[in-house]
């Protein structure tokens, strides 16, 4: 069992992470918005851009700290390496943030507009998918008795993932019968497989956190 009293310093850490992660994900979000607005130029795109990362670099900043505060706690190192896995999860919201804000504006890459309802309500259900995912890790802490017996919560993060694939597949069928040269398509494709790992790596940290509840349930 995870008790929040003598561990409040990992609790407040580990929280303080998700929440580097989630404004990270909120300055995505910004970033796409304005990525799908035909008039938005590409300086403004790069401000954008930077934003993402300095609230990429800030969520590292609290991983770090998460982590070494593990070391003065009681934990057992099966407990220490399943928060550590689940921290770095998190992180890895961020860097694909990161990542594919950069992608964008180095390639100067625009969603053709058909598709820009599609891509904002990806990241849209994406957000609402991490903001469970905080819920089921502060979970963890604070009513671990009840998440062990009822993580009906968990699957609520995966019908969100099961949204995003099924717009994903829906989008990659739009964009492989359009009229326009297969590197084009190729391009698109790939961009909308950046935003969709979002959801999948938070469906991941969802099976983690039910493998941790497992292996601690009577």
């Amino acid at each position: 069992m995870l008790s929040k009293r003598p561990h409040k310093n990992v609790n407040t850490l580990i929280m303080e992470e998700i929440k580097d992660v989630k404004s990270c994900l909120i300055g995505f979000e910004s970033f796409m918005r304005a990525a799908v607005t035909p008039q938005t130029v590409h300086e403004t795109l790069v401000t954008l851009s930077d934003g993402v990362c300095d609230a990429e670099a800030a969520a590292d900043g609290s991983l770090r700290r998460m982590i070494d505060s593990l070391s003065n706690t009681a934990f057992l190192p099966a407990t220490r390496s399943e928060l550590i896995d689940i921290a770095t999860g998190c992180d890895r919201v961020a860097n694909k943030c990161e990542h594919t804000a950069k992608m964008i504006v180095l390639q100067r890459f625009r969603f053709p507009e058909e598709f820009n309802d599609d891509v904002m309500k990806i990241l849209s259900i994406t957000h609402e998918q991490f903001e469970i995912l905080e819920q089921s890790i502060s979970s963890l802490f604070s009513d671990f008795s009840d998440l062990l017996k009822d993580h009906s919560i968990l699957d609520e993060i995966r019908a969100h993932e099961t949204q995003v694939d099924i717009i994903e597949t829906t989008l990659y069928e739009r964009i492989f019968t359009r009229d326009t040269p297969l590197a084009e398509k190729t391009q698109t494709a790939h961009f909308v497989e950046l935003l969709c790992d979002l959801s999948d790596i938070i469906e991941n940290l969802a099976d983690k956190i039910q493998i941790m509840l497992i292996t601690r349930k009577a």
